[in-house]
């Protein structure tokens, strides 16, 4: 791409990014490289890697850039220069290449389409034959099914031949390319094959019209983001960023029961589930550019809930990835998140959620609360218990290692308290502390709603548990907050920023306040060059590469921020 072509992109478009490699539509997400589109995934029914690859001719990228979500690319090699553009909208891939060369270029493709298996040829095999996934080739087009409810085709302008293997199929696509000429190739997936092999051929005849309707799309949804008078023009770009991700990351399915509401996804490349706390923490930043939206992003959850009053803490898109995963016949395993859907909630009321739905949250939340005293309290003390670390939402943090090590020592003792358990019960800061804040929302709830009995149930409830998390998990000699297990009290000497969610929820004093911002902005411990690491970096377990062992995550990262 020239440099004055580059600054025409700049000057005209409201995002222009360099190093950009990936386009998002509702289900559809792709990766280009050089010519080569590397990565392909239409929710969790079918994927590709690579979806396209350029065999002939050999040609290296000049010049890369992603402009209002359509990546622009130019690849040369003597003579040759290709022109390529790839987008996505909706439930449509397109992917245009033109020949600006002065002769003739044969091109020469090939790709591949799998059913769903995030990349594990064990799971392949199983879960096509569990969705009754087929894949058909004819007339050029390659189709593919997912349970008779979810089709896509791959289709080109060019010459396509195909060979279908069970659960996948392999492609080869030739073309002839005059001066100018162009060759197009699209991915497209709807609910109905009739729709999807007819709008195939109308988006072959006007690629164009992909880009045109992402790029109204993105203007859309610049222009009514909110105005911070304050921003520095540097940051402009971010901010508009920012935004762009979270709602292209919103997401629509259809013939899923326990998913009848668009969501967000916290990523379309790698985590395409709806899950309890990433949906809650959503839906607190939509509150501030949507209300219905963000009360939107939490009706799934609601209709999720279990009969005892459990909220799932991962909805999938596929049963049959859930089963597989998780050994259950369900959308959901038997698991749950942190409670931040109250905090989500409270932000939505304070930004004129309609009565309605705060009626339909508070009963939601009370049920909740419930499940948590019946299935997370053995000792009944209002100090809630992680029995999972996955549930923690701190997957394999450091502060769960001692709790999985006595479970594994002895299973059966845990066993006869709690039936799906996998580590020694874990009375958790941060839970407790959500726990506490759940209940303030639903005494202001009650109070709204004119319940006020229950109001003054939930502030009796809450300072029962902020009473508890001062009386058990408080170590003054260290001057941090620790875990503790349930069976005993004992505290668990690791420090982690979960101490810090005390600030937050307004739990620790003034003096233990202090003692806790001496840890935060130690070196040695959370402030750190990512700061707050999961585990204070003076621990033995401390590694900043580690998933949930070091790392710093801007969920955990928020919380600190806002106190």
């Amino acid at each position: 791409m020239e440099k004055k072509d580059e600054k025409m992109l700049i000057d005209r478009e409201e995002m222009v990014l360099k190093g950009k490699v990936e386009v998002v539509g509702n289900l559809i997400a792709a990766k280009l490289s050089g010519g080569n589109i590397e990565f392909f995934s239409f929710g969790e029914y079918f994927e590709a890697n690579p979806l396209l690859e350029m065999i002939e001719p050999h040609a290296h990228l000049k010049n890369q850039i992603w402009s209002d979500g359509i990546i622009h690319s130019f690849l040369t090699s003597n003579d040759i220069t290709l022109k390529i553009k790839m987008t996505a909208y909706n439930n449509t891939l397109v992917y245009h290449i033109q020949n600006l060369s002065p002769m003739r270029i044969n091109l020469k493709m090939r790709g591949s389409l799998s059913t769903f298996s995030w990349f594990n040829p064990d799971f392949r095999d199983k879960i096509a034959e569990m969705a009754n996934v087929h894949f058909n080739f004819h007339d050029g087009i390659l189709e593919g099914s997912y349970g008779g409810s979810y089709f896509i085709c791959v289709t080109s302008n060019g010459s396509m031949t195909a060979d279908i293997k069970g659960s996948y199929a392999i492609y080869e696509i030739k073309s002839n390319l005059l001066p100018r000429e162009s060759f197009s190739f699209a991915v497209l997936g709807d609910s109905s094959r009739e729709k999807v092999i007819t709008y195939s051929k109308t988006v072959l005849n006007n690629s164009r019209m992909v880009e045109d309707m992402k790029k109204k799309w993105i203007k859309d949804i610049i222009s009514k983001i909110p105005r911070l008078n304050t921003t520095k023009p540097e940051y402009l770009l971010l901010w508009k960023y920012m935004w762009y991700i979270i709602l292209a990351n919103r997401a629509t399915v259809w013939n899923n029961p326990a998913l009848k509401k668009p969501f967000t996804m916290p990523s379309k490349f790698a985590l395409r589930h709806q899950w309890l706390w990433d949906s809650s923490l959503h839906a607190i930043v939509l509150s501030l550019y949507d209300v219905k939206m963000a009360e939107e992003e939490l009706l799934n959850l609601f209709e999720a809930q279990k009969l005892d009053g459990r909220i799932p803490h991962e909805i999938f898109l596929s049963k049959e990835f859930c089963k597989l995963f998780w050994g259950v016949d369900d959308y959901s395993p038997w698991t749950t998140q942190p409670p931040v859907l109250a905090i989500a909630v409270k932000y939505i009321m304070d930004s004129g959620g309609e009565k309605e739905f705060l009626i339909k949250a508070f009963k939601v939340l009370e049920r909740y609360d419930e499940w948590f005293r019946k299935a997370r309290d053995a000792d009944k003390d209002q100090l809630m218990a992680y029995i999972d670390y996955l549930e923690s939402g701190w997957d394999n943090a450091v502060r769960w290692d001692e709790a999985i090590r006595l479970f594994e020592k002895n299973p059966f003792k845990y066993k006869s308290k709690y039936k799906e358990i996998r580590m020694a019960p874990v009375e958790a800061v941060d839970l407790n502390c959500l726990i506490y804040i759940q209940r303030e929302v639903l005494a202001e709830l009650a109070e709204k709603l004119g319940l006020h009995e229950k109001a003054e149930e939930y502030i009796r409830l809450a300072n029962e548990t902020a009473n508890k998390i001062m009386l058990y998990m408080w170590d003054p000699e260290n001057r941090f907050f620790f875990d503790i297990f349930e069976e005993n009290h004992e505290q668990i000497k690791v420090k982690s920023p979960a101490a810090f969610f005390t600030l937050y929820a307004g739990i620790a004093s003034k003096e233990q306040a202090e003692g806790l911002v001496k840890h935060l902005l130690n070196p040695k411990e959370f402030w750190t060059e990512f700061p707050l690491p999961t585990v204070s970096a003076d621990h033995k377990e401390y590694d900043p590469k580690g998933y949930w062992r070091g790392r710093s995550w801007i969920n955990v990262l928020w919380f600190d921020i806002m106190d």
